[in-house]
This record gives structure tokens, sequence and C-alpha cells, in this order.
């Protein structure tokens, strides 16, 4: 049978033995089961269903197939209300997240602290795809997740928020202005560090320094955020840089960190996932294991 809607009319005229009764219970009208009805016996090359008396009764032919036929639909039933089960204590999969060197220092230890916990045969794999490999890696399954501040992904794609950030000012602990407060005034005159990273909203903060201090008043830019640090030591420069980062790296190296003084807007750290996994068991699973540990940060980054 090529159309899956005369199955679901075969199923009513053999339970209901009416083509009024079998057409209300489908919610069409009785036309449209009697030429349902009529493909079929085409199809077939047998009447199917004839009317005795007041009912309609099988033919033995339609006996000899019905097992099969409503076998069938049982089947399409069963497969489309239930999805596969998925235990995270079994599950060996290498799940590959997109984000940058700056979401690996400063998420990543604990996601795979969760997953060692909750999942421990599974494994995690990060990549810092471009925008149109992180979309066409979502789109694909090649990328389970995404993790960032990217806001032009839109295509099929799914978000949810899981913290909030605004940007800071780091600098050495020996720096002219570690203990005195920074002033606009005196990040005007300064010399600073900025990384430029596509996709996100660096480019609102590169507007308010120039705005700030003028144009050459950035001394350097780099494209990752893990030399930042390095950088610094031996220099006077300032680094603009999200607070979540600055934080975590103050623990590890002789850093100063000191608000921002400029109006740059705070933005969202997303999650990203294609709607083609959107309702696929482990794909849910692993976003909403790695949303809960993202939230439980928040107040860590703060």
């Amino acid at each position: 049978m090529k159309d899956l809607n005369l199955l679901y009319t075969f199923e009513a005229l053999w339970r209901d033995h009416s083509a009024s009764i079998a057409a209300q219970n489908l919610g069409v009208t009785q036309a449209a089961v009697s030429g349902s009805l009529k493909r079929m016996r085409s199809e077939y090359g047998d009447r199917l269903f004839t009317l005795v008396g007041r009912r309609m009764e099988p033919t033995p032919f339609c006996i000899h197939i019905a097992p099969r036929l409503l076998t069938s639909l049982a089947m399409v039933r069963e497969a489309a209300c239930q999805m596969p089960m998925f235990d995270p204590q079994s599950c060996e999969k290498a799940f590959t997240v997109r984000m940058r060197d700056v979401g690996e220092v400063v998420c990543l230890p604990a996601i795979v602290s969760e997953l060692r916990r909750v999942a421990p045969k599974a494994r995690i794999h990060t990549v810092a795809a471009g925008m149109d490999e992180t979309l066409n890696g979502l789109s694909t399954g090649r990328i389970d997740l995404a993790l960032g501040f990217m806001p032009t992904l839109q295509t099929d794609i799914h978000r949810t928020a899981v913290f909030s950030q605004h940007y800071v000012c780091a600098m050495r602990k020996d720096h002219p202005l570690a203990h005195g407060g920074l002033t606009p005034e005196a990040f005007a005159r300064s010399e600073h560090l900025l990384v430029e990273s596509g996709g996100s909203g660096h480019l609102a903060l590169e507007r308010a320094m120039i705005d700030a201090g003028g144009r050459d008043c950035i001394k350097m830019r780099i494209p990752q955020y893990l030399s930042g640090p390095h950088l610094l030591l031996d220099s006077d420069m300032i680094w603009t840089l999200p607070n979540a980062l600055g934080k975590t790296l103050a623990q590890f190296y002789p850093l100063v960190i000191w608000p921002l003084p400029l109006q740059v807007p705070s933005f969202e750290i997303d999650l990203y996932w294609h709607d083609r996994f959107h309702r696929d068991p482990q794909s849910r699973w692993f976003r909403e294991m790695v949303g809960s540990v993202l939230r439980g940060q928040q107040s860590v980054w703060q």
C-alpha cells in the first residue's frame, strides 16, 4: 500500500464495519472514505469490504491480508511515538563541542568533571570552527553543540542562554595603574591588547576603545586569548576581556582585574544546536547536562 493514509482507512473499516462511522472516527467525510476504499480496491484487485445488510464485511482476501496491514500500521505508530532510550552510564560517544580557547579555559574543566561523573565512558572533543563550518557541522552532526556568543548563527538553529558576561580590564600586578584605580582618562592614555574574535561581540568593544583613546590606542591585536596573560607580564598594556576569563586567569597569573571604565553592553553566552537533533535523546541529554553545569558556575564568574 503506497499511501500511508489508506492504512488508517483500512483499519477503520475493519474495526467499524461502516463507512459513515469510520469517517466520523477518522475526522473525514464519508466521501473521502469511499474514495480511499476505491483506491484500495483498484490497488489489490479485490472489493476488500462489501455491504452485507447494514454492515461492511471483509472479503476472504481482505481477511488474508488484514493481519499484515494492521501490524504494519501498529509499527508506524510505535515508531512515531517512541524515542530510543538513552543511558549516560553506558554511553561511549565522543561528543564534539565547538568552543574557542576562552571556553576551554573557563567552561571545559567543569564540563569534563561532570561528564566523568555521569557518563564515565563518554569522551569530549573540541573544535574552534568558523561560523560557516560551525553551521555545517551542527547540521550534519559532526558538531554536537556550539558554545559562545555567536549572534550570526541562525539558520535552523536552537539556542539557550547559559550565563551572561561583561568586560573587565587585566594588567600585570606591578603595572603603574595596578593599585590606583582605572579611570576613563587613564584607560584612554594607555596602550591596549585586543583579541579579534570573528562572529563574536568584539567589534562593539573595539569601537568603544577607539572612541575613548583613538585608533592608535590598540597596541597589539591577536586572534586567540591564551597568549594574552604572557603578553601583559612584560608590558604596560591593558587587556579588556570577558570577566569569567579574567577571574580564571588571575588565579594562575600575577594579574590585577579592574572594572572596564567604558559603557560596553554585557552579552549572553549561549549553547547552539541544530533543529535536526532537537528531539534526539542523546543530544538533548548532553546539552541539558552542559547547560546545567554552566548555569551553576554563574555565581563563580560574577
